[in-house]
């Protein structure tokens, strides 16, 4: 923005609007800025809102608002505010004043707005997120997450205390627990984490530690799950990132299982991609991602065997029949079955699982295709499938894959041991039943809600807004969260306005909207 465009807009010059996307961006006359764009292009449409993008500077005077105001389309329906500039936030007064001026339902930041392809996230401070102001009606807290998913909460929506040693820090894809330590260290992570990992809809994320900071000790986890409503623990799928303390000899999926006393479910990797069609990447030791798994998500039930049984898998390669979770025709009487590390070529008749193939661990930088061979007389015929099997799988994949006879694994599971890497040993699993025989990153540090110091009762200035005062959400709290601290505040607050800012709001013909 040229510099007698930000004369003009501070001195309340008319501003314009402009269809980008989904969304409606107000600028100033000389067009809509890169940075505004960006931030339009990158949002899906808002069903339930018109989405407006501010291409203002967040600190502009009232008169500038003034314009914003008459530069909106008409309607009546409720208003999704979004700040097109840095630092990307929007005054908490500039909300209600505009739900008073319109008689519309405003949802708007209360705090920093960061975005990616085809989502916004509110986080900076604590009990930041969307805002919802109405006339005459308190505002009531809305979520940190849009598009919104099912389990977006109070309880996901935070920064708090995990436990004794752990902090659960809101991400889009969910939530990180990871070691208190300070926040240059998990800059990094915090990042990568925010810009890889895909916002299910009906599935939060718990990522579970960092790279090259102390393990994060289960009863830490223990106390942050009790902490969730029951809904959300049971939708929730756990990402290991860094170290967690687990019992020697078992798996991570089990040891949460077993701790928890509860079925839970792991990603087999580090999820990447579209929440619609994600992938999950494996996690090398260096920190890089490695292949893309077949087995996406494995679950664990209490005191079972430990591998985990993969509930979600993507397909091996296309065309194939599935006759079963995650095991497809291959031939006459051969099928491909998708397992924790990779696929397994094995007999149609074949009902047991000799080798503990199902219970062979994940290699972070192979994709290890078995195939039957405890059985001489068939294991020839089985590694020429195998072989061929190799050039129809994705071109991705196929460099990493490598061809494993299953008899490498024989011996009381110790040569499937042999593979893993140290903190992911796997005990065998009963096989599943047979198949049926006959014709599918907030970049700046936030700080940790504890248990709050005594706050005034009236807050007298705006500056207020910057540090609310903490609270410790309960577990039963509902998802649209009343905030009595930010009704006060807009009793209380002076709002840098011209001297004719009341006369505007008495005779303001605008109505409804």
């Amino acid at each position: 923005m040229s510099l007698l465009t930000r004369i003009g807009v501070r001195a309340g010059g008319r501003l314009a609007r402009t269809r980008v996307g989904e969304a409606i961006v107000v600028h100033a006359p000389d067009g809509v800025t890169a940075e505004a764009r960006v931030i339009a292009e990158s949002v899906p449409a808002d069903p339930d809102h018109e989405l407006v993008v501010a291409d203002l500077p967040p600190a502009s005077p009232a008169e500038t608002w003034k314009s914003f105001l008459a530069a909106l389309p008409r309607g009546r329906g409720p208003l999704r505010v979004v700040s097109g500039q840095e630092p990307r936030e929007i005054p908490p007064y500039v909300g209600q004043w505009l739900a008073d001026q319109t008689g519309r339902t405003v949802l708007a930041p209360y705090g920093t707005v960061n975005f990616g392809a085809g989502w916004l996230f509110v986080h900076s401070a604590d009990q930041s997120g969307w805002v919802s102001y109405r006339r005459d009606a308190k505002p009531a807290w809305k979520g940190k997450r849009f598009p919104r998913p099912s389990w977006d909460s109070i309880e996901v929506g935070q920064v708090r205390s995990a436990g004794l040693r752990a902090v659960a820090e809101p991400l889009p894809a969910g939530v990180w627990l990871r070691p208190d330590v300070d926040a240059d260290v998990l800059a990094t992570g915090r990042a990568r984490l925010t810009r890889t990992l895909p916002c299910l809809p009906a599935a939060p994320a718990i990522v579970l530690g960092a790279p090259d900071v102390a393990s994060v000790e289960l009863s830490d986890i223990m106390a942050y799950w009790r902490t969730l409503p029951p809904a959300i623990a049971a939708s929730a799928r756990f990402v290991r990132y860094g170290g967690v303390t687990v019992r020697d000899g078992a798996t991570l999926g089990q040891t949460l299982a077993d701790t928890l006393d509860a079925e839970v479910f792991c990603y087999n990797g580090i999820p990447a991609g579209t929440p619609d069609a994600p992938d999950v990447l494996t996690l090398r030791a260096d920190g890089s991602l490695g292949w893309n798994t077949f087995a996406q998500v494995l679950a664990h039930r209490p005191h079972g065997a430990g591998t985990g049984r993969p509930v979600v898998h993507r397909p091996p390669v296309a065309g194939l029949g599935e006759v079963a979770p995650g095991v497809y025709w291959y031939g006459p009487d051969v099928v491909l079955e998708v397992v924790p590390a990779g696929l397994w070529i094995r007999p149609a008749d074949q009902l047991t699982d000799p080798a503990g193939v199902r219970a062979a661990p994940l290699d972070p930088t192979h994709n290890l295709l078995f195939y039957e061979a405890t059985e001489p007389a068939r294991a020839d015929r089985l590694r020429e499938l195998a072989e061929g099997l190799v050039s129809r799988i994705d071109d991705a994949t196929r460099p990493a894959t490598r061809l494993v006879p299953s008899t490498t694994l024989s011996g009381a599971g110790q040569a499937a041991r042999s593979i893993a890497s140290p903190a992911s040993p796997a005990a065998p699993v009963p096989p599943p039943p047979p198949p049926a025989v006959s014709v599918a990153s907030p970049t700046t540090p936030v700080p940790v809600m504890t248990t709050p110091e005594p706050q005034p009762s009236e807050p007298s200035s705006i500056s207020t807004m910057l540090a609310p005062e903490p609270r410790e959400p309960e577990a039963d709290a509902p998802d649209d969260t009343d905030l009595p601290w930010l009704s006060r505040l807009m009793e209380t607050m002076v709002i840098p306005a011209p001297a004719r800012l009341s006369e505007m709001e008495r005779h303001d013909d605008r109505g409804d909207r």
